[in-house]
């Protein structure tokens, strides 16, 4: 009785990109203002990868970089943050490259995500999703986002909204640590991380380290994302830059302005790309690359400052049987008959 040989996921960034994320995919980015995957991101583009739908409730850069790579064919998401007057890559793809929009809450996104995380073919919203313009503009364009059916559990014959599941080719996510197998930890604001990735039918996870399966046992409820969900681990420091990681590193207003700027046009942008992602093999080289430009101060500068929560106790919750017991695996292959229980009933059996 030996212990399974783990299947190893870890690969390099561009290797998981290449094997997942293919032409004309769904791709969920799990992600809400931190923790924002910008290296598989900005892999995605190094590859030129084309026709993607992208799916996020809110997204800060990431989808405006896509789009004015020309990576995209349609977005589905609430809005995408605005810190400039004028044009966004965003606003571009839609008026001159006809990028398609499906419009959503940011409640709505999010609800289609948990239903397709749950293998629902939807969920029922709030009445006021019925009230509002975004319901009558998908069904004006006969957009099948939404549909009404009377719900049976009500006497007035009264009608739900439904949104319907959102089911992504494959997610990419970027959390604080994960184990080899792939149970990726997180904490902090986890916007629709898990949901996207349980919702996908792969799933890339990029994190700051590649710790010990034992100490993701230890903190069980920080694990998000179970092992049997993910396809790719890319140990990645720096993987979520310019946005902020809990207890890793701050928000980047250095390299977020000079991203805002190189927005404007697609012109200033193509010239941003080639210095920040074109011009460089991967995120190693990033990191490289931005201590040369702006010096290690700068880059140590937006590391996270110590904060440690309270510790909790978990007692004997999480030890397995064989723990309890002190027995090892080793144990039972030299000796089968090891484990025998007795069973006091007051009768015989």
């Amino acid at each position: 009785m030996t212990e399974p040989e783990v299947y190893d996921k870890v690969m390099t960034m561009k290797e998981a990109v290449a094997k997942f994320v293919h032409d004309g995919d769904t791709l969920g980015i799990g992600a809400c203002a931190n923790n924002i995957p910008y290296s598989a991101v900005h892999e995605i583009i190094r590859q030129k990868k084309r026709k993607l739908h992208a799916v996020q409730p809110t997204s800060m850069f990431e989808i405006d970089m896509m789009a004015n790579a020309n990576c995209l064919r349609e977005v589905s998401f609430s809005w995408s943050i605005r810190m400039i007057s004028g044009v966004r890559g965003i606003d571009r793809a839609i008026k001159e490259f006809g990028i398609k929009i499906n419009d959503y809450t940011n409640y709505t996104c999010a609800l289609a995500l948990m239903a397709g995380a749950y293998h629902m073919p939807f969920l029922p919203c709030t009445e006021s999703v019925y009230q509002s313009d975004i319901y009558n503009w998908a069904k004006r364009d006969n957009e099948a986002m939404f549909s009404r059916i009377q719900n049976p559990f009500s006497k007035e014959k009264k009608e739900v909204t439904l949104v319907q599941a959102i089911n992504p080719d494959v997610a990419i996510v970027h959390v604080q640590r994960i184990d080899k197998k792939g149970n990726a930890q997180s904490w902090g604001a986890l916007g629709t991380a898990r949901h996207t990735a349980m919702a996908a039918k792969h799933v890339i996870v990029s994190a700051e380290e590649i710790v010990d399966d034992e100490i993701v046992k230890k903190s069980p409820n920080q694990t998000i994302i179970p092992s049997f969900y993910v396809d790719a681990v890319v140990q990645e420091p720096w993987g979520a830059h310019p946005t902020e990681v809990l207890g890793y590193y701050d928000f980047d207003r250095i390299i977020v302005a000079q991203y805002i700027s190189a927005s404007g046009t697609l012109a200033l942008f193509e010239k941003w790309a080639g210095e920040w992602i074109y011009g460089l093999e991967n995120r190693e080289e990033y990191v490289k690359y931005y201590i040369h430009k702006f010096g290690f101060d700068a880059l140590n500068r937006l590391k996270a400052k110590q904060m440690l929560s309270s510790p909790y106790n978990l007692g004997s919750t999480f030890q397995t049987e064989m723990q309890k017991l002190g027995v090892k695996l080793e144990d039972i292959d030299a000796n089968p008959d090891l484990i025998e229980m007795e069973i006091e009933t007051g009768k015989e059996i």
